[in-house]
């Protein structure tokens, strides 16, 4: 068996990096794992800029002080695969062996831009009680109505996606609430998710796989519904003059799972995993 490379996992938009733990136990991976919470995220830092760009380079500098000198693989969901895919640019450092993502969204409707900026600018919210934050954690992670809040998969994951918050909610002269900065004491509890982190907006996919530099894999879950198989069909541009893109049109799709399909069904995922390189050596 190949010496195995450092495997980085990078959760997506609103989760926190305990949300790989099910894919984690499945894996037969005895090299270094790196899981990460992105900025604004979890036990991350909040932070004023908030891009792919950004979060690759937290990555990137935590390679580079842990792993020097160490090829690796990064897999990430969602969000985390955007920011996997910067990484595989060679920006930040070296790109990895493989990108491979699961349930990147591609298409975004004129609401959907529309609805950034004031979704940014918004206070985090606020709730009386653990049980009203976690829900809106499980919300905003997508894992609402697919797993229950007791649901040891996701224990830790929702440990770490909610917090007691100090933030004070107030307003402006025209009633619109801001969030404040340094934060006022108030009891309460909120998800652990800046909601400024919605400011990384849609990627350029077509720039981002254009610089790709590794071999790029990507996957989705059949009843995703951020994303479908049809949708990929708006990469062909790119996969037909960059080879490490030259699959990307036809991304393999888990039969029955959902938008966390590595929470879902991780042997699904690993078994995928297996076929790829950088994996098919190892796993």
């Amino acid at each position: 068996m190949a010496e195995q490379p450092a495997l980085v996992l990078l959760h997506g938009l609103g989760a926190n990096r305990f949300v790989w733990d099910p894919l984690i136990g499945a894996m037969p991976w005895d090299g270094a794992i790196v899981v990460p919470d992105l900025r604004g995220h979890g036990g991350a830092e909040w932070r004023d800029l908030y891009s792919f760009g950004a979060m690759a380079a937290d990555v990137a500098e935590v390679l580079a002080d842990e792993h020097r000198d160490t090829p690796y693989v990064v897999l990430g969901h969602s969000m985390g695969g955007i920011v996997g895919l910067a990484l595989a640019s060679g920006w930040f450092g070296p790109p990895p062996v493989l990108a491979a993502t699961i349930g990147v969204k591609l298409r975004w409707s004129d609401e959907e831009l529309g609805r950034i900026a004031d979704l940014a600018s918004r206070p985090p919210r606020e709730f009386p009680d653990r049980d009203g934050a976690v829900e809106w954690f499980m919300k905003l992670a997508g894992l609402y109505g697919v797993f229950d809040a007791d649901d040891k998969r996701i224990e830790l994951a929702i440990e770490a996606g909610v917090m007691r918050t100090d933030t004070e909610l107030r307003f402006t002269e025209d009633g619109e609430p801001m969030r404040i900065d340094p934060p006022v004491p108030a009891p309460g509890w909120c998800a652990a998710q800046d909601p400024a982190t919605v400011e990384v907006g849609p990627p350029d996919m077509a720039g981002l796989l254009a610089a790709a530099k590794c071999t790029v894999a990507m996957a989705i879950g059949e009843h995703d519904p951020l994303v479908a198989s049809d949708h990929h069909a708006d990469l062909a541009a790119v996969a037909a003059t960059n080879p490490h893109a030259a699959g990307v049109t036809a991304p393999l799709v888990f039969a029955s799972l959902g938008h966390n399909a590595m929470v879902e069904d991780p042997q699904a995922i690993v078994d995928w995993l297996a076929t790829l390189p950088g994996f098919a050596d190892v796993l």
